[in-house]
């Protein structure tokens, strides 16, 4: 069986939504011309990215109230929108 890539998000690691953008880009290898909205995300979850994958998530506080928390969480959706529809090619966790 083929080993299933790891990719970790930490939530220290960037502080705005450009960043976060940013790291996604860098940390999934996402090509150069990725647009940074929710609508790129999700075609690159759903048909770019190389899979199986496990994305996990660390130190993101479902209460983080901070200025581009919507966007943040928006993004959030979006990784677990994309487990959704494919559950056997992509897995989310979240991790304290």
């Amino acid at each position: 069986m083929e080993q299933m890539k790891k990719v970790v998000f930490e939530r220290k690691e960037f502080a705005s939504e450009k960043e976060f953008y940013s790291l996604i880009k860098r940390k999934l290898l996402l090509p150069n011309w990725f647009g940074n909205n929710l609508d790129a995300l999700w075609d690159m979850l759903t048909g770019f990215i190389e899979t199986p994958i496990t994305i996990e998530f660390v130190g993101f506080d479902k209460k983080e109230n901070e200025y581009n928390e919507n966007a943040i969480s928006q993004i959030l959706k979006c990784f677990k929108d994309a487990e959704k529809e494919n559950p056997n090619e992509i897995k989310i966790e979240f991790k304290k």
